[in-house]
């Protein structure tokens, strides 16, 4: 039979078997480079890494079933990743999941799991108290241990340290910093964004994987961060909520990948920008830009508290007439996640007062807990899409358990 199998596969044309190849998960084709030569050259292939990538963009069932959900808990020493469209398909009955309504008597979704559900754990190298997951671009994400960076696949289980930037692009104590993490098409680079606010203005440097080292490309703009947030990528731009010391009211800044240049977004017409109030920047769904602004919060008892927002939405990317004003009540205080969203009317977000998630459905105004069973704490989450990606000089999550087994 495997002979069979074999012959057949050799019948095809080459065109053929990289079609079928390419919609496959990571997790199949990482296996099937041991069946021939000819397979792993061809699984390792940049060109076909883009297919396969790019599959799952004009696909929506391939984009659906390689789409999982990355966070962490509260023990900060691990990436946790499962699908949480599967998990949910579970609950496809669910009032909120059906634009039913307000659903605050059905209870957490979650809680009542019953099914098998599979969480990949991926050991961090090393165990820091602060850390953050800052962005994810082509099935990467980055993530900030402590004062380090990394990059990882956790499709692949493969990880890298970023180097520090040099004493000269890194001097000393800032007021605030920020990171996002892109891919420049021109270059056909990776390229992580670093922005640090000093109080007479901002500096951009950049990292490119392929020199391997960081460089300043803009220097004190009038420009600051008043506290740490996660730069929003879209159409190529780095985009960051930034207080203006020209006109002394909030801006989003858009930085060029390619031209490594910088503009500014227009905020909504209707949006008095001059009020130093914590307006937080963030991407709907996939390709709009959006912000949430705090109205007014109500506490309702210990760890919950009723919250009014007003949630924008830019239609037409860089045209302030184009900015859509939603409501977003919720009985967390949201902090808006990166990648997330489960489908275009349906928001995930991480409550700031219980570390637990929840998600919000703009059809019908209704928010609703979501609960992973085993891990009821959550300090961070976004979406992925798992890929083929490799990072040079990597080195394997796996390498990292076994060690730590290997001392116990």
């Amino acid at each position: 039979m495997a002979d069979q199998q074999t012959a057949v596969c050799r019948s095809l044309p080459s065109e053929i078997i990289r079609e079928i190849l390419s919609r496959l998960p990571v997790k199949s084709l990482c296996r099937f480079r041991c069946v021939s030569k000819s397979w792993l050259t061809l699984i390792m292939d940049p060109q076909f890494v883009k297919m396969h990538f790019n599959k799952a963009i004009e696909n929506e069932d391939l984009f659906y079933q390689r789409r999982k959900l990355l966070f962490t808990d509260e023990k900060g020493d691990s990436l946790y990743s499962f699908d949480l469209d599967e998990f949910l398909n579970h609950y496809h009955d669910h009032p909120f999941l059906n634009d039913l309504g307000n659903c605050n008597n059905v209870g957490v979704i979650g809680d009542d799991y019953d099914g098998d559900l599979v969480v990949t754990r991926l050991k961090l190298p090393i165990f820091v108290l602060s850390w953050t997951l800052v962005s994810f671009c082509c099935g990467l994400v980055l993530f900030e241990l402590g004062s380090e960076l990394y990059v990882a696949n956790p499709a692949l289980r493969k990880y890298k340290k970023l180097p520090a930037p040099s004493a000269e692009l890194d001097l000393g104590s800032s007021f605030h910093y920020q990171f996002g993490f892109g891919f420049d098409h021109t270059t056909d680079d990776f390229k992580v964004i670093k922005s640090t606010s000093w109080f007479d203005g901002v500096d951009f440097i950049v990292y490119a994987f392929k020199t391997g080292s960081w460089r300043q490309i803009q220097r004190r703009l009038p420009y600051i961060n008043f506290s740490p947030r996660t730069g929003i990528m879209l159409n190529g731009r780095l985009h960051c909520m930034m207080w203006s010391l020209k006109g002394y009211s909030w801006v989003i800044v858009s930085l060029s990948l390619a031209e490594e240049e910088v503009q500014e977004i227009p905020l909504p017409l209707d949006l008095d920008a001059t009020i130093l109030d914590d307006m937080e920047l963030g991407l709907f769904f996939k390709d709009s830009l959006c912000i949430i602004y705090p109205v007014s919060t109500e506490r309702v008892g210990k760890d919950r508290a009723t919250s009014k927002n007003d949630f924008w939405v830019m239609k037409e990317y860089g045209e302030a007439e184009s900015w859509t004003k939603r409501e977003f009540f919720s009985d967390y205080e949201p902090y808006l996640l990166p990648s997330g969203y489960w489908k275009e009317s349906h928001v995930l977000f991480r409550s700031g007062t219980s570390d637990a998630l929840g998600m919000y459905n703009f059809n019908d105004y209704s928010c609703q807990g979501l609960s992973i069973p085993g891990y009821p704490k959550v300090r961070g989450a976004g979406f992925y899409l798992e890929s083929l990606v490799s990072l040079d000089d990597h080195r394997d999550f796996n390498e990292h358990i076994q060690h730590e087994r290997n001392l116990s």
